[in-house]
Order: C-alpha cells, then structure tokens, then sequence
C-alpha cells in the first residue's frame, strides 16, 4: 500500500511540475539543439525536432553519446514554462527556414554541405532565443500586472459606490425597477404574440431583457458589496476586541475588504459579455523573478547580448548524457559524477558478493568492474543482483 501511494505522490508531482523545467541538449558535432520537457532524451521526440539540413544530416537513431546538456531552465510556473518551450522551437524553426546570408557581401550562396553545417548549427541562436524570449515574457508580465491593478482598483471603486448606494436604499428602488422592467417585458411578448402594427420587434425584446439582465447584475453586486462591507466590519471589530483584550488596541481600526466573486466574474446568466471571452485569472502573469538557468557550462550565456535582472545563473555542475538532476547539488568533481552515475543493480551486486565473501570465506575472489569488463567483454552496468 506505502510502494503503490508513493508512487502515486511522484506521478502527481510529476505532472503538477509538467513545463515547469526546460531541458535544452546540443549535438557535440554539429552543434543541433533539442528542447525537452523531460530530463533524458527521447529518441522519437529528438528525431522529430531535427530538421533535414542536406544528405546525411539526419540520423537513423538517437546515440546519447553524442549529445550533451546545454542548460536547464527552471521557471515560477509551468504555464510560463510551456509557452517559452513553444516559444522557443518556433524560433528555431525560423533560423533553420528563414536564415540570412553570412556573408552579405558574397555573390553565391554556399555549397550544399557548408549551407547544412551552418543550418543546423543553432546553439548561440538557442541562447539568444532564450534572451528574447524572457524579456518578452517579463514585458508582458509587467503589463497584465498594470492591467490587474487597475482592474483591482475598479473593482474597489465600484464595491464602495454600490455600498453607498444601499445604504440610502437603492436595493429597494433597484428591486421596483426591476419588477417594473419584468412586468414591461411580458407585455413586450403577449403584444408580438398578438400581432398588429404596434406589435415590439424582436430586437426591442431583446434590448429589454438585456436591460433587466443589466439591472439584475447590479442588484447582485449591490447585495454582495453590502455583505462584504458588513463582514470586514465585523471582522475588524473582532480584531480589534481580541487586541485590546491583549493591551495592544491600534488607535484606528484598518478595513480589509475582499471583493466578492461577482465583481471579477459575474454569472454567465447575467452576464452581458459573450461566454467566449477570457477572464483575467485565465491569463497568467508571467515574471522573471524565480527563474533559474543552470548551465553546463556558464560561459555559453555570452552568447546573448542581455538577460533579464532577475534571472538567476547558475552552474548544472558535471554530467554526461543526461542533464544533472533538479533536486541534487551540483556535481563539482569526476568522482562525485561518477559515483552518481553508478548503476543501482551494480551496487547491489557488489554488496550480495560481499555478503557471499563473509560467509564462505576465503574461497570467492571478488572482482572489480574493470576486470569483470575485461573477462566477459560486457559492461557491468547493467549487471543484477548475484543470485545464491
């Protein structure tokens, strides 16, 4: 039961951090680069991203021994991780169709192979992209920022106004209105039923319960402002009982008043907006503030011009097919990589031949990797335990 719902706490994380992390690779010969969600390589997902660029260009099949991490990009939320991961190969799909000459003052093009070498040669583009794309991200961020503060404060104007307006008695004149809008739109309908020359068009019924649709929207937020006024009020008060209870009273009593649902997103029945329109909490703010790239090697983020302020660098430390794990500390030494890299099933064989040595004695030789290697021609990577 404990094996089956862990499993289930790692898939879940798993798919709640799902375009949270970038994983970027390039090819150590042609420099191609490949953008991945997941932290090892996928042989189907990297042969699609790979463009034909000439003869012998495209592989058969993916050898990791051949591709390297570039960098790993970690960002505040998976939505903004998404976007820049589509961002992202759009751009490369650009530079790989839409490339310009190197040499602007040269008469002919290069030769097929020299055009593919340098079509598929996209690492500093892939760096400079990354740039690019998170100065727009941070632009656009700033802005719905704006646009969320303003809409905040409309929002709060509109609360109070409403309030006010119910405390003189608007809800009840709103309520006559109301009935009285109803009563003139049955009437609108048993006259075009009816027929004849004076006979509403439908356009003017139409008109009319948009209207009382209108006018039932402000009475909901005309009640929902007044309950939201009384609810800070009284939890101010409660508040302000419990610190003097304490000795500590403020001299003034601070209001926090939470705007209703209904401000933000009204109902869809009384809504005059078509359903097809976005609400603002479906559009994300995107910031640079939480992002992290880790390079392989920090000296390839010179490949772009700038970077955003608060985009933090940092180094991926050691690895070799793979890009080093996000929850682990950085590999600085060939040792620590290695004993990483260490396969599980190999560390149980060594440990099932050293119980074996402890009980017999003597008689079993154990063998390193190396001389295992050397006898059998077979990696002992993939080695299981030692059987009894």
């Amino acid at each position: 039961m404990s094996l089956s719902s862990s499993k289930a706490e790692r898939l879940a994380k798993r798919l709640a951090d799902h375009g949270r992390h970038l994983f970027v690779y390039h090819q150590i010969w042609t420099n191609q680069v490949v953008y991945s969600l997941e932290r090892s390589m996928n042989n189907n997902q990297v042969l699609k991203q790979l463009t034909f660029a000439g003869k012998k260009t495209l592989p058969s099949a993916l050898r990791k021994d051949m591709w390297r991490p570039l960098f790993t990009a970690t960002f505040p939320s998976p939505s903004q991780g998404l976007a820049a991961f589509r961002k992202l190969r759009e751009l490369r799909m650009l530079h790989e169709h839409n490339w310009e000459h190197p040499d602007p003052n040269a008469r002919k093009l290069p030769v097929k192979k020299e055009r593919g070498r340098l079509i598929m040669d996209q690492k500093a583009n892939s760096i400079a992209d990354l740039a690019w794309v998170l100065r727009g991200q941070e632009e656009l961020g700033v802005k719905m920022a704006e646009k969320h503060e303003a809409n905040q404060h409309r929002i709060r104007e509109e609360l109070l106004a409403l309030s006010k307006e119910a405390e003189e008695g608007g809800v009840q004149l709103l309520e006559q209105t109301l009935a009285d809008q109803q009563a003139t739109i049955d009437s609108m309908k048993q006259m075009q039923q009816q027929g004849g020359p004076d006979a509403p068009s439908r356009k003017q019924i139409g008109e009319a319960i948009l209207a009382s649709k209108q006018m039932r929207l402000r009475l909901e937020k005309m009640r929902a402002a007044s309950q939201a006024i009384e609810d800070a009020k009284n939890k101010a008060q409660t508040q302000y009982e419990s610190d003097d209870a304490r000795g500590r009273a403020p001299d003034a009593i601070s209001l926090v008043i939470e705007p209703p649902r209904i401000f933000s997103h009204p109902p869809p029945e009384l809504s005059p907006k078509s359903k097809k329109s976005k609400s603002s909490e479906q559009v994300p703010l995107y910031t640079t503030e939480g992002v992290i790239i880790r390079w392989t090697n920090p000296l390839d983020a010179e490949f772009a011009a700038e970077w955003p302020a608060a985009v933090q660098h940092e180094f991926a430390g050691l690895a070799r097919h793979t890009a080093a794990p996000i929850d682990q500390e950085p590999a600085f030494s060939v040792e620590d990589m290695i004993q990483r890299n260490i396969s599980h099933k190999y560390t149980a064989m060594r440990d099932a031949r050293q119980g074996q040595v402890e009980e017999i004695g003597e008689g079993v030789e154990e063998i390193d990797a190396a001389d295992y290697e050397q006898l059998t021609e077979k990696s002992a990577d993939g080695l299981g335990p030692a059987r009894q």
